[in-house]
């Protein structure tokens, strides 16, 4: 006879912030981020206007259309300064489980973290998931 099999239910992430700037990488980070919620999770899209980057309200309402077409919601903020300062300081403030970021262009196809992602898993005061 075999012995029982025990079944460990994985705690979900109360407080997930996922980093988005309308990348694709950004996208995959999104998605991912959003398939993490369940009941009682709460999920805060953070968008970061920097010298040069993407327009962060844009970033925003593409994030929220795309999280209420699969019925799910969330808390928007938008920051300026430092993407990967930002998002780190978000966590901290939000006491966040989870912090799910995205790599970037070249980086990701040499499957090496790009500076934001670097820096935020370096940083965070929680766990990161890193979406290629």
């Amino acid at each position: 006879m075999s012995p029982a099999a025990t079944i460990t239910a994985m705690p979900r992430a109360r407080s997930i912030v996922v980093g988005f700037d309308g990348s694709e990488q950004a996208l995959r980070a999104l998605e991912a981020a959003a398939g993490l919620v369940g009941y009682g999770s709460q999920l805060t899209v953070v968008a970061v206007g920097y010298n040069g980057g993407p327009e962060p309200a844009a970033a925003l309402a593409s994030a929220r259309d795309l999280l209420l077409r699969r019925q799910i919601l969330a808390t928007y903020l938008m920051r300026l300064g430092d993407p990967a300062d930002e998002l780190v300081h978000a966590a901290e403030e939000l006491h966040a489980d989870l912090v799910v970021v995205g790599t970037r262009g070249e980086e990701a196809l040499r499957s090496e973290l790009g500076s934001v992602s670097r820096k935020v898993v370096g940083r965070a005061p929680c766990d990161v998931l890193v979406v290629r």
